[in-house]
């Protein structure tokens, strides 16, 4: 499946990284000393230094936003990249800024052309969480999206979010079936055993519900939760359900 099919030059890189805006009376980031909460910390990054400076507005007059200098876009909770178009130039781009993040949490918002199906399995293994159209974007837009990608959230077009839904359809599909797995990495075996654990049932009623030994259940849930790193088997259920598993 394609996204907004659109044939792009190549040629696109990220050859601006911005900085905030500092009051020139003091040389001091003239939006942080009104700040009290500082709750998402920000990068920006664009291919044309105009359109950069329209995304970095709104960012740098936010109380609850900090525009952190280029050279610092590792600490970032969220970087920000502004394209015309999506480029493989680009995407090597994004891919050498998502491996150098020191930040465990760091996402991306991309703000750019069209996307192309293929184009858009790099932009999320990036760490990319919000997509927005370059044309027509407003500051606000731009804003909530940075406040949404800090905090857990993500602000995605529908026609990515299906692409992605019939992505995730696929592997289960064509991999995790096709090695006998669940949901979650799971065997249809642990499934049926988290299952029966989920309704309170006790290793016992499990074995003799299943047809096996209650030592091999125990088995099983000693290799699932070995095999995940779960704590026990009360954290083995929730991991399934979780995964929608169970």
């Amino acid at each position: 499946m394609s996204v907004d099919v659109r044939t792009e030059p190549e040629g696109s890189e990220l050859v601006v990284g911005l900085l905030p805006r500092e009051d020139p009376a003091t040389g001091r980031d003239a939006s942080r000393d009104a700040r009290r909460t500082e709750t998402v910390t920000a990068c920006v990054f664009a291919d044309d230094l105009l359109d950069g400076e329209s995304m970095l507005m709104p960012l740098n007059a936010a109380p609850d936003v900090r525009v952190l200098p280029a050279g610092r876009h590792t600490e970032a909770d969220v970087v920000v990249v502004v394209a015309a178009s999506v480029t493989g130039s680009l995407l090597d781009s994004m891919e050498e800024i998502s491996a150098r993040a020191e930040n465990p949490r760091q996402r991306m918002v991309l703000v750019s052309g069209p996307l192309r199906g293929p184009q858009l399995a790099r932009v999320v293994g990036c760490g990319v969480v919000s997509i927005l159209p370059r044309a027509g974007i407003t500051p606000r837009v731009v804003l909530r999206a940075v406040l949404a990608s800090g905090t857990g959230g993500a602000v995605v077009p529908e026609a990515v979010t299906r692409w992605l839904l019939d992505e995730a359809r696929a592997f289960q599909q064509t991999i995790l079936a096709g090695q006998g797995l669940n949901a979650g990495g799971l065997t249809d075996r642990e499934v049926d055993v988290l299952r029966l654990l989920a309704e309170g049932h006790d290793t016992g009623h499990v074995a003799a519900e299943l047809n096996f030994s209650e030592r091999t259940i125990k088995k099983i849930i000693q290799n699932l939760t070995g095999r995940f790193g779960l704590r026990n088997r009360t954290h083995a259920v929730t991991y399934a359900l979780r995964a929608g598993a169970i």
